[in-house]
């Protein structure tokens, strides 16, 4: 069995570094244009990712230090409310007081912040708190918790694979100048230089180019509509002060025709503005992102990005790794999700599912579902609208959205579900995490509260008051996130 990566970038060399790992006997060929490299401009991930990396052979400590990669506790929306709020990594210690009642049911009802005054993730991420403690790999929680979510370069992570893996692999570093396709299927890849490859599967990873789908007429759904956002443009910032500056979680805010990241890596910041292009032109966003930042003078970097997805993951003989697959705007770092579970999910299957191509686009749809409602519901329950831009995003209803996504909303609102951890199998978020983004906007304000026991009230305050207690005790035992990473890293 012949596969057939076309494209680098963090979706070529992950799907090759995985299947070469977990897929053996396959004969794997990557092309890429090495001149041209990820887009990546730092990357935000969420916990799977770790894991993922395991999987493919490398442990932290081989790639955290080239990647100048850092912990991340969660996301801070800053400006989308009145206050701020977070959306953690989903660490279950944190708020399963029992297999059917999370903490949230004890600050129902009570202002927002009183939940992130106690919340575990927010009050280590706003103290700069480093999640790991020395070389013994201890964490906050007990027990082993791996190393989560985290903030890497896109470019050092590329480079770690490639250095690592080009060589047990069938590596081709040149440009593919056409593709051609009978009835929906892919024939032959030609290069540059006339050469031919063939497969028995080609995979997709061009980003956005999406060539290979695209030689075979595969569908692409907009989610324009929902979503507007379609540019972006980064900045990347040096430190001035790296131990206040390299904090451990990301930040969101909100701008007038969209919303900035601040992603910290070891040796910088990572800032870009995702924006609505109906809006504001190139030049007026990075206007606006300069001003954000005070910096007039470092490059800034103009991307096009499409919201959406192709019809199917698995169409013909063509299966779409990354951004050539589908895009939802990175707010809550989904874009590595995207690629990883998409490469889990079709490694597995393929391995021992004979309907496997049934199974892989069935669950790809599902993924993309739950995320278009849960990136749609940031705006559509944010209380800003200072702007024409907020005034518009805000305007879609609920009800305009795909059933699916309906579907998958009902599950948490109008008012939050008690033992529903995840919807489905493929879900990335927990009900606390759909809680912590609508109960911060008062979403649930105009609905009962759920009705607890004295004993459950009597529970709930003790598990409040413990994880209370660990917080402030991780002030005195753990470092700063800055320096743990710079004793580790020897810098």
């Amino acid at each position: 069995m012949k596969f057939l990566i076309v494209g680098g970038g963090t979706s070529g060399w992950f799907a090759a570094a995985y299947f070469a790992k977990n897929l053996p006997g396959i004969d794997i060929t990557l092309i890429e244009d090495a001149s041209l490299g990820p887009i990546g401009v730092g990357e935000s991930t969420q916990p799977a990712i770790s894991n993922f990396l395991y999987e493919c052979g490398f442990l932290p400590k081989e790639w955290m230090e080239p990647t100048n990669a850092t912990f991340k506790h969660g996301v801070e929306l800053v400006g989308w409310n009145d206050k701020p709020y977070f959306v953690d990594n989903d660490t279950p210690q944190n708020y399963i007081a029992t297999p059917n009642m999370f903490a949230d049911s004890y600050f129902q009802g009570k202002p927002h912040s009183e939940f992130l005054d106690w919340y575990p993730a927010y009050y280590l991420a706003k103290r700069n708190i480093s999640p790991k403690l020395a070389e013994m790999d201890a964490t906050f929680n007990i027990g082993y918790e791996g190393y989560g979510a985290v903030h890497f370069d896109a470019l050092g992570i590329v480079d770690t694979i490639r250095n690592t893996l080009k060589d047990k692999i069938n590596y081709v570093d040149t440009r593919v100048t056409d593709i051609k396709a009978i009835d929906g299927n892919i024939t032959k890849i030609i290069d540059i230089n006339g050469n031919e490859y063939t497969a028995d599967l080609y995979f997709d990873c061009t980003g956005f180019k999406g060539l290979l789908y695209d030689a075979i007429g595969a569908e692409f759904i907009s989610y324009q509509d929902w979503l507007p956002n379609d540019s972006a443009v980064a900045i990347n910032k040096p430190y001035t002060n790296p131990k206040e500056e390299c904090f451990p979680y990301t930040r969101a805010t909100a701008m007038n025709a969209g919303w900035r990241w601040t992603i910290p890596l070891f040796h910088r910041s990572g800032n870009g503005y995702v924006y609505s292009s109906k809006y504001l032109s190139k030049e007026e966003a990075e206007k606006e992102l300069r001003e954000a930042l005070n910096d007039f003078e470092s490059p800034a970097n103009h991307l096009k990005m499409r919201c959406g997805r192709r019809r199917k993951m698995v169409d013909g003989n063509v299966v779409g790794i990354g951004l050539s697959t589908g895009f939802i705007e990175p707010l809550e770092a989904t874009g590595v999700t995207f690629t990883t579970n998409a490469i889990r999910t079709f490694a597995s299957a393929f391995w021992h599912t004979p309907e496997w191509r049934k199974h892989v686009n069935e669950a790809y749809n599902e993924m993309v579902d739950e995320i278009l409602g849960f990136i749609f519901c940031h705006y559509h329950f944010s209380t800003k609208d200072n702007t024409q831009y907020w005034k518009d995003v805000k305007k879609k209803d609920l009800k305009s959205l795909p059933e699916n996504v309906q579907k998958i909303i009902s599950y948490v609102y109008p008012y939050p579900q008690r033992g529903v951890m995840f919807y489905s199998p493929y879900s990335l978020f927990s009900q606390v995490q759909w809680w912590a983004m609508i109960n911060a906007s008062d979403g649930y304000k105009h609905y009962p509260t759920i009705p607890l026991t004295e004993e459950e009230k009597k529970y709930l305050e003790y598990f409040v008051k413990c994880k209370d207690y660990q917080n402030k005790m991780a002030e005195e035992c753990f470092p700063n996130h800055y320096e743990y990473l710079k004793g580790w890293y020897g810098r």
